[in-house]
Order: C-alpha cells, then structure tokens, then sequence
C-alpha cells in the first residue's frame, strides 16, 4: 500500500466518526492550548520582575537582619557614618493592614518608610505626592496608595483628599502611585505606604524591616556591599547576623524561582496531553476491535502487517497533529484574554508553540502505536470470522 492509499483510508476512518475524532482530539487541544497560556504567563511574571528590579538600577542593596538581630532607625546614621560610598540609606518597616473607604475593605501590606524610598527611582506619582520630610517629623496620618489598592477602594474616581480607616485610625489620602508591576516581594501596585514614624508609633516599636542601601554607580555597589557585611560580621561577630543582597542577586534569586514555577506550570500542563493520549489510545483500540473484519479483508487480499500499522498510526497521528494545531490557535487566542483576566502580562514564548506541537506528535505516536501494532498482529480468518 502506497503512503497516498494509507492516507486516504486513515481519512475516511476519521471523517467517519465525527464527533468521536473531536472528542479524541479535545483532549490534545486542551493540553498544547495550556501549556502556551501557562507558559506565557509564567513567562510574564518573569519579565514583570526582572523589569521591577532593574527600574531601581543594580546599585541597590537589601540589609535585613536574621533571626535573632534586631533592627532598630539607629541602623540608617550607624550606616551613613560607617560607610562613605552609601548615597542612599532608606529605612523600611512592614507591616498589614486593612483599609476602609466607606463600605469597602482592603487588606494590604503597610510601608513604613520615609520620603527618601521615592528617590530610589521605583515609584512614580500618578496623583498628588509623596511622603514629605514634614509628615514624617510630625508623624502625620497620610497614606500614599498603591495603584491596585486605589482601584479596589475607590474605583476609577481620584481618592486624593480623601480619607482611609488604616491601623485604627484616619489617614488623608495625599498620593497615589503608577502602577509598576512586581517588585522584590509583593507586588507596590498592592502595598500602602505611610511615614515611619507614624508606623512605628501605632505599632508600638522603633524597630525595622530592613534598610535599603544605594550606592553611587553598580561598580561601587560591589564595594559597599563588602562594607556593610565586613561592619555588621564586627558587630555581631558572625557574617550570618545579617543578611545583605545586591539587586543582582535578589534578580538571580526571584529568576530561579519563577524559571521553577513556569516549569511548574508547564508541567502540569503537559498530564493534560498524556492524557489526550491515553484517549487516543484508548479510542485507537475500540477502533481496531470495530473493524477486525475490514482488517481481515484487507489482509486476505494481499495487505501485509506494514500496511495496518501504518494505516493506524496516520490516523492518530492525524488526531493528535489536528489536535496539536487548533490547540496552538486557542491558545494563542487565549493569550489574549490572559492580561485582562489575571492582571498579569503574558509572554508570548515560540518554543513553547515548537515543543507543544512536537509532544502532540510525540503523543500521537506513541499512544497509536500499541493500537496499530495489535491490528497488524491480528490472525487474517479469525478477523474474517468475527462478527462484534
């Protein structure tokens, strides 16, 4: 049998039973349209970081303390006289907290710091300003909101001027932020940000989170970062009392984790082909008892076990790489909704698409495999003797 008669039969075994072809093939569908949708999104969130952190430039650095360090604002002057090259020295405390504006609530993540976190360049005012050096001497009750929280409060509607239950008292709404994406941690588009001193004073301590180091240029940052550590291993007498991050390994660290959930992702999107498979398989098999009597026909006519086998195997193969086709124009139309569904931005990956059509056919092939074996093995007179 030539490769244009196996065609030909395998299309008429598919064309004839219609709808069982598109329930096999959903299967695949469903499977290679996940893997690009999740795949892009995990890719996404992985540019959203990566873009977050190199906003704030690679000459940052995160000083946190470890278990059993404690940080107190006497951190910020210890640094700035310990350590020339640091242009920037940024105190953090964080907290959460629940916002009310009128009948809406809001849980988000408190920030504590002081005007000098907007100068690191990770923050642009949609509206009104930031925090003031005014507001943090008196220890004010304002707020600057994160975009997303000011959405969820007060919807399309400018909350400059107004007024949010936060931490059990009022604070006047005096800015709210562009949104920026991801960040190292949460999300800004989330967070709230309010004077230090307030935060502490309502918490009731003068302790912090961690303190944000800039240096000069990133060749500098290399420097201070030996500083800071080679200060703190004095102080403490053990390099493992606090922990200091540049930017880059924040980056590497956040990039490793993302790379783990998209493959994640991925993974779990490719059971939903295995399992497309087995339904090929499955389907392939009750095909093949269906028809043991054409097979005993084409066999007693000269056929020889190749032309069964390959027969079978053009019909899986044409579910699975039908299948494999629309799953890549759904998914790729998916991609579309993603964005606006998840908030999140999508990536549209080509290797995904090449690897995603190459498993289907791989899956075709291997679940039509055993089915075409076992046709082509059947006896030639006990097929022509079987009745169903």
């Amino acid at each position: 049998m030539s490769w244009s008669d196996a065609a030909r039969v395998a299309w008429h075994g598919i064309w004839g039973h219609k709808l069982r072809t598109l329930l096999t093939m959903l299967g695949v569908v469903i499977g290679v349209a996940a893997v690009i949708v999740l795949v892009a999104i995990g890719n996404g969130a992985s540019s959203a970081v990566t873009s977050r952190i190199e906003t704030l430039g690679t000459n940052l650095l995160f000083v946190s303390p470890a278990a059993g360090t404690s940080f107190t604002t006497a951190e910020v002057p210890y640094i700035r006289q310990n350590v020339s090259l640091a242009e920037r020295v940024v105190p953090v405390l964080d907290s959460g907290g629940k916002l009310t504006a009128g009948t809406t609530t809001v849980a988000a993540p408190v920030v504590g710091t002081t005007p000098a976190y907007a100068d690191l360049g990770s923050l642009h005012l949609a509206g009104g300003r930031f925090l003031s050096s005014v507001d943090a001497q008196f220890g004010r009750h304002v707020v600057v909101l994160g975009a997303s929280v000011s959405a969820n409060l007060f919807g399309h509607s400018d909350p400059v001027g107004q007024s949010v239950a936060l931490l059990g008292q009022q604070f006047r709404i005096v800015g709210v932020l562009n949104p920026v994406g991801q960040g190292p941690g949460t999300s800004q588009d989330n967070e709230v940000f309010i004077p230090l001193s307030t935060a502490q004073a309502l918490l009731g301590t003068n302790g912090l989170s961690l303190v944000m180091v800039q240096a000069a240029s990133a060749s500098q940052a290399a420097l201070v970062d030996g500083w800071l550590t080679n200060l703190y291993t004095n102080l403490y007498g053990s390099p493992s009392a606090v922990n200091v991050q540049s930017e880059d390994q924040v980056l590497a660290a956040l990039s490793a984790t993302r790379q783990t959930f998209t493959d994640l992702l991925a993974g779990t999107a490719a059971v939903s082909l295995l399992v497309g498979g087995i339904g090929i398989m499955n389907i392939m098999l009750v095909s093949v008892t269906e028809r043991t009597r054409e097979i005993g026909i084409r066999r007693a006519v000269g056929g020889v076990p190749e032309d069964v086998v390959l027969q079978f195997l053009l019909e899986s193969m044409g579910v699975s790489l039908t299948g494999g086709l629309l799953g890549i124009g759904v998914g790729v139309a998916l991609l579309r909704l993603a964005p606006l569904i998840l908030h999140s931005p999508a990536v549209f990956s080509p290797t995904s698409v090449v690897l995603a059509f190459v498993f289907s056919t791989v899956v075709g092939l291997g679940f039509g495999l055993y089915p075409a074996l076992r046709a082509s093995r059947l006896n030639p007179i006990e097929a022509l003797r079987y009745t169903g």
